[in-house]
């Protein structure tokens, strides 16, 4: 889907990124890490030519980007920012609606689009049509300008730190609405944060850049596991990647089946994740945990052997 070949971008004498080659497969969701002025920002906007690259290639499907009208390029990608960009005088519904009719949809059908992603994105059409941005929470700004993007049903989103200026709170619950959208729509999405637990929460694909350069890319776990260098160590958290690995995994992954011992006294959901189990274990100063379904029936059983990944015995 997307394809970067040694791709290079110069502002006067400073290198802001420096022969990048990535590829992105189509369906997979890639997120761009690193500190301030690594490169991650710029490399996301040279897919859709808000920048031009000095050298290399950059492919869409295998056509040069390069080759598409600028405009129609912009229109087929979607496009969400920080600060969500909506127009401030204009109302939730004909903000969602504007690529829609740029590219000259049918009055009907751009409503119907436009309520059905209202819908998607727990925004009420009746509360929310005709409100305008002033009138909404960080959160819901947020969601109206995801719905923005994805309005005209690109295969592709781009997403530059849009949920940076969030509060925790809600910055965990667009991610997690995130991975459910993501799970149905099967989007292509280049997802750039310097937040190492969001870009571990979020990612299928983790592309790790220092200086302008990609240092390490791969699967989250796989980066966890074995760090190529102290950079990629220390950003990934140094002594903490054992707890951000817990984070990754599910109590559905380490269970065991019900036993002939009596049910443990604290429960645990089978989705969640490990590191809430060891919390709930030191909380509650107990090694075994009773796994249950999504209607609270027992199912298993979680130990802080099994936990820790030791076989049982």
């Amino acid at each position: 889907m997307i394809e970067l070949s040694g791709v290079t971008k110069r502002f006067g004498d400073t290198t802001a990124v420096n022969a990048v080659t990535l590829s992105i497969k189509p369906g997979q969701l890639c997120v761009l890490v690193g500190t301030s002025g690594c490169g991650k920002s710029t490399t996301l906007r040279m897919i859709n030519r808000l920048i031009a690259h000095d050298e290399g290639e950059i492919r869409l499907d295998g056509q040069p980007v390069g080759e598409f009208e600028e405009a129609l390029l912009r229109r087929r990608i979607g496009y969400v920012i920080q600060s969500t960009g909506l127009f401030p005088h204009w109302t939730v519904a004909r903000n969602i609606g504007v690529v829609p009719r740029l590219l000259k949809w049918q009055r009907q059908r751009v409503r119907e689009r436009v309520e059905e992603l209202m819908q998607l994105l727990g925004l009420p059409v009746e509360t929310f049509a005709g409100k305008y941005p002033h009138q909404l929470s960080g959160g819901q700004a947020q969601r109206v300008g995801v719905a923005r993007a994805l309005a005209a049903d690109p295969d592709i989103l781009l997403m530059d730190e849009p949920f940076g200026a969030l509060d925790p709170i809600t910055r965990r619950t667009l991610q997690h609405e995130m991975l459910t959208l993501q799970a149905r729509l099967r989007k292509t999405i280049v997802f750039v944060t310097h937040d190492m637990d969001e870009a571990l929460a979020l990612a299928d694909q983790l592309v790790v850049m220092d200086a302008g350069r990609i240092v390490q890319q791969g699967a989250p776990i796989e980066l966890l596991r074995e760090p190529t260098s102290p950079f990629v160590e220390s950003l990934l958290g140094g002594q903490d990647r054992g707890l951000k690995e817990a984070a990754l995994l599910r109590v559905k992954d380490r269970m065991l089946p019900l036993g002939p011992r009596l049910l443990a006294s604290e429960r645990i959901d089978l989705e969640a994740p490990l590191s809430q189990a060891l919390s709930v274990m030191l909380w509650h100063r107990v090694d075994r945990l009773t796994v249950v379904d999504r209607d609270d029936l027992p199912i298993g059983e979680l130990s802080l052997r099994r936990l820790l990944g030791a076989k049982p015995g």
